[in-house]
């Protein structure tokens, strides 16, 4: 038997397995370590399927995963998704009005594997570049048949949050949104996403947990931030990079070395410890 047999590690990628475009070495030796010993090894992303393929390049595989903020569980050694929730034609109102309002905010929809650019930025082609992604640029109109799984709308800086926010609540009825950010280049950049109402990083790993039939106690959890908040406070132990927000810190069971530094390996060691003395 493993040390790790049924149990299920959720791992947030940006900030967190990864920084600046680099996974530590020593991330990607104890995630091997991890599944060696029985261990499930799950990504809990706001990246959908199409986007992290060279994530995937590295680690060299993976359980099944929770992406979209949520609203995808996919399976790559099936190719197939287990599950998938869908924004509501009332909720797709929101993008023509950022179109219609803020010409200078870049948007990708995503639909299952595919990359949708209904606006393209610099920030869109930053993006696609960051996470490797086969993106299509299609006009709006093309777009309202494909079924959306999720948007991002990216801000050239964060001073356009509180305008995006502002819109975004007279939609607060129709589908959730969710602040989230990346290190592209040396730069942060911010992004607004919007996702099913309902879906989210806690929702979808619950329904993992079943799928897979992770039993109590055998829920592990980390990333770093406020879209990772709620999966944090629903696994068994939760850590997070030392250097996340203050709220985030707060919710996590234990703090552990920046993503840079190897946040991943530093968490395992420690579960591998309490699995140990246990």
């Amino acid at each position: 038997m493993g040390v790790f047999d049924g149990c299920l590690l959720a791992c947030d990628i940006d900030g967190t397995l990864i920084s600046n475009d680099i996974i530590p070495q020593e991330n990607v030796e104890k995630i091997d370590f991890f599944m060696r010993e029985g261990g499930m090894f799950s990504l809990a992303t706001g990246r959908t399927p199409g986007a992290v393929s060279a994530v995937l390049e590295k680690l060299g595989k993976v359980s099944p995963s929770v992406y979209g903020n949520g609203c995808m569980i996919y399976d790559f050694n099936e190719q197939r998704f287990l599950y998938e929730e869908f924004i509501s034609d009332n909720a797709k109102a929101f993008t023509k009005e950022i179109m219609d309002k803020m010409p200078d905010v870049g948007i990708e929809i995503h639909s299952g594997t595919n990359v949708l650019v209904v606006r393209e930025t610099q920030e869109t082609i930053d993006h696609e570049k960051y996470e490797s992604i086969e993106a299509k640029s299609i006009d709006y109109d093309d777009v309202l048949v494909y079924n959306w799984n999720k948007v991002i709308y990216m801000l050239e800086n964060k001073e356009q949050l509180p305008a995006i926010k502002a819109i975004a609540a007279r939609y607060s009825e129709y589908a959730d949104f969710v602040e989230t950010n990346a290190v592209i280049g040396g730069r942060m950049r911010y992004y607004f996403e919007q996702v099913p109402k309902g879906a989210s990083k806690r929702s979808g790993l619950l329904r993992l947990c079943e799928l897979l039939d992770i039993k109590k106690g055998n829920f592990f959890a980390i990333g770093d931030y406020f879209n990772d908040l709620h999966m944090l406070e629903v696994a068994d132990i939760s850590a997070c990079p030392l250097d996340s927000p203050e709220e985030i810190l707060n919710a996590a069971n234990i703090r552990v070395t920046k993503a840079e530094n190897g946040a991943v390996a530093d968490f395992i060691d420690y579960l591998t410890k309490q699995r140990k003395e246990a």
